[in-house]
């Protein structure tokens, strides 16, 4: 389920394969069902799912570009861990960074325009982020410990990271205006993986400080709000929904192994997404609705409004459209200002 971004555009796309139902596609994340790690796409449920990588190489840590149209990942295809960007529209793959060391953890930059990453290219791993138009790379922290699973802010003035700089991991936020690293928790236990909540207000995060890894959520002050999960069993790496109603995790199962699952932040109430087929790791959201249709033409009646289908693009029909997938795009305004999307690229 995917609600707002923060220009307030939606984007709609028909996921079909050879004449298939139409289906939605809620969040991408990393499993080795097949034998290796895969990117797989998932729909809200986990009634259905895709490997979009299927490559005989490590492929992990999904990423969304803010419009959809690409995910980051990382991969060893190339002997070390690097940088890589598929458009969902084409299947293309290329590859962003290219140094022998390890260049992992990538998120995108609220307008798209860098990725940033984890990267031990100095030594230790510090944060960086890399202009997507120039390649031009910049190295954001310069700590003596290793800087970690950075995330941006919704504003994109900060980015949240981990670091063990102190001995253990705890969490900061570096301003990216004046280059200042504030830390936020301090525990004498592990405080990793933030992420920013949709409105820029609140970070959930992983930690150990009750025995084993759980999910919190605190203030940018590191005042904690809340605890999500409580059991005997690891859950780890909180993602918010875009419209801040869920977060996907992944938490231990009963029998071993990671799975992911979603808790409603309303009711508190879990979804499991992921069963037993190997271990599923490291949600991400897709940035903006992408929802399912079964009539063209039709008022969609979704939990958070109304969207109105106004039509398929010009030479598209349910059996041609892009080589990944078959997916069929269509385009539809968003609530808030006059734009529209078509084959998931802004007119």
């Amino acid at each position: 389920m995917k609600g707002v971004v923060g220009s307030g555009l939606f984007a709609l796309l028909i996921w079909c394969g050879g004449g298939s139902r139409a289906w939605q596609a809620s969040l991408a994340f990393a499993t080795d069902r097949d034998g290796n790690w895969e990117i797989y796409l998932s729909d809200l449920r986990g009634e259905r799912q895709e490997n979009i990588t299927r490559h005989p190489a490590s492929d992990l840590y999904p990423a969304w570009s803010p419009d959809g149209s690409r995910i980051a990942f990382f991969s060893y295809r190339d002997g070390n861990a690097e940088i890589y960007l598929m458009d969902l529209r084409t299947g293309e793959v290329e590859r962003i960074t290219h140094n022998p060391s390890e260049d992992k953890a990538p998120c995108w930059s609220p307008d798209g325009s860098r990725i940033a990453f984890s990267s031990n290219r100095s030594g230790d791993f510090d944060i960086y982020a890399v202009e997507l138009d120039t390649g031009r790379i910049e190295r954001l922290t310069r700590s003596p410990g290793d800087d970690i699973l950075p995330d941006w802010s919704p504003d994109g003035r900060a980015i949240a990271f981990a670091s063990d700089r102190t001995g253990d991991f705890e969490i900061y936020v570096l301003d990216l205006r004046d280059g200042i690293e504030r830390r936020l928790t301090d525990s004498p236990f592990l405080d990793s993986y933030p992420d920013w909540s949709p409105d820029g207000r609140k970070i959930a995060f992983t930690s150990m400080r009750d025995g084993d890894l759980e999910i919190y959520v605190m203030d940018l002050e590191g005042r904690i709000i809340a605890k999500l999960t409580d059991n005997e069993l690891d859950d780890a790496v909180p993602r918010w929904s875009p419209d801040g109603r869920w977060i996907a995790y992944q938490f231990e199962g009963e029998g071993g192994g990671w799975r992911i699952g979603l808790i409603d932040l309303a009711t508190g109430e879990g979804l499991e997404l992921t069963g037993e087929e190997g271990w599923s790791a490291e949600p991400a959201w897709v940035p903006h609705l992408i929802a399912s249709i079964a009539q063209p033409a039709q008022l969609l009646r979704l939990p958070w409004g109304e969207l109105k289908l106004l039509g398929f693009r010009e030479g598209y029909n349910e059996n041609s459209g892009h080589s990944v997938g078959n997916r069929l795009s269509i385009c539809i305004f968003g609530p808030r200002r006059r734009d529209s999307y078509r084959g998931g690229g802004r007119r």
